[in-house]
This record gives structure tokens, sequence and C-alpha cells, in this order.
């Protein structure tokens, strides 16, 4: 059966679609990164090659019957679209998590208290009140001028937790890198906090508080002195 393959000319139809999936696999490369990329590369070959091949398939697979080629390439469809759905499942993931620490920072920032509070977690809620999440930030009044997020790590074993390091060279919570937990709900992903994480800021002098270093002998002479 193998000797009697014979390669197939390429027509202008067949040629065009194999120039459309070329550019189609820049535009993916230029948007995707790493294992998802060679993903997306090797569905556009082997379709590519089954649009080619597509009377052959016909005659030879599906034995022309209509019935079973639309059963086949429709089957085909779906594993692909629900292949892709998996293997983007995690870029997805990290965008809308960049997304919520964004909306939350944002809006601490602006002092909409009530607002970033829709960011927690349902757990958090129970346990932060929105009162005394409220009270807390106006009491401690967050000055957040700057901050971007550095990482988004996922956890290996447990696919719905997720921890974001935030930095800034001003102090977020008392802190000029945020470690901040989330986690997957039904209504998507949310920010893990609690009381003692706001309460941070009042415990921490900021960078124009600091502490300053005590004289030696020899400054606190001359300031005797002067």
């Amino acid at each position: 059966m193998v000797g009697r393959w014979k390669a197939r000319p390429m027509n202008k139809q067949n040629l065009y679609v194999s120039l459309l999936n070329a550019l189609a696999g820049i535009l993916f490369s230029l948007l995707l990164k790493g294992n998802l990329l060679i993903y997306v590369l090797a569905f556009i070959i082997g379709l590519t090659i089954v649009f080619i091949e597509r009377n052959w398939i016909y005659e030879n697979v599906f034995k022309r019957k209509k019935r079973h080629a639309v059963a086949g390439y429709s089957a085909l469809f779906l594993a692909v679209i629900l292949s892709l759905v998996f293997l983007t499942q995690p870029k997805r993931d990290r965008s809308q998590i960049v997304e919520t620490v964004h909306g939350y920072l944002d809006q601490i920032k602006a002092g909409d208290y009530k607002k970033a509070y829709e960011d927690l977690s349902e757990f958090s809620k129970k346990n932060y009140p929105l009162d005394t999440f409220v009270s807390d930030h106006v009491t401690n009044r967050l000055k957040i001028q700057d901050y971007r997020i550095d990482d988004v790590a996922m956890n290996e074993f447990d696919k719905k937790k997720a921890v974001v390091q935030v930095s800034s060279p001003f102090l977020i919570y008392g802190q000029n890198t945020l470690p901040l937990e989330m986690v997957k709900e039904a209504t998507g992903w949310k920010i893990v906090f609690s009381r003692g994480q706001s309460l941070t800021a009042a415990r921490n002098p900021t960078a124009s508080q600091s502490p300053k270093k005590k004289d030696g002998a020899v400054g606190q002479f001359f300031k005797k002195i002067f």
C-alpha cells in the first residue's frame, strides 16, 4: 500500500490554505509561549494535512458516506476545541488572577474599599466583615502610589489556589513585597485576605518613618556642643 501512494500536486486552493496556516502559526507565535505554542502548531499542521487529503480520507476512511464524514469531522473538530480549552486554561487563569489583583489594589488606592471588598473570597468575607474591613482601611489609610505584579505561582497540587507576588517601592500593607493568596470560586478568582494583613501597615513604620540610627559617642559630643 505504501508503494502505491503517490504525491498529489498542490493545487491553488491547497497552496492558499497552507499559506494561511503559516500566517496563523506566525500570529500564534507572537501570542503564545512554550508548550502551548507547540500544541497549537501541531493542531494547525494536522488540520492542514486533513484538508489537503480530504478526498483520499473521504474515499478510503469514510467510504464515501456523508454521514460518516460529518460525524468524523465533527468529532475531530470537537476534540481540537476541547484540547485547546484544556491547554489554555492555565493562561486564562493567570490573566483573571492578574486582573483581580489589579482591580483590588487600584480600588484600595482610590479609597473605594467597599468595591475592593468584593474581590475577597467568601471565606475571607465570613471572617472579616465589610464594616470592619472599611474601618481598618480608613483608619490606616494606605498610600499606594505604584506597584507591579512580579509573579503568579499556581499551586501544583491544587489548581484552584495560587499566590501572587506584588512589589512596590512604597509599602503596601507594611511590606515592599506582598504575597497575596488566591482561590478560585464559582464566581472567579478571589483574594484570601485577613484582618491581620490590613493591620500590618499600622505595626510597621513607613520608609519615611523608619527609626533613626543612634549617633555614636563623637556625634553625641558635637550635638551637646552645638
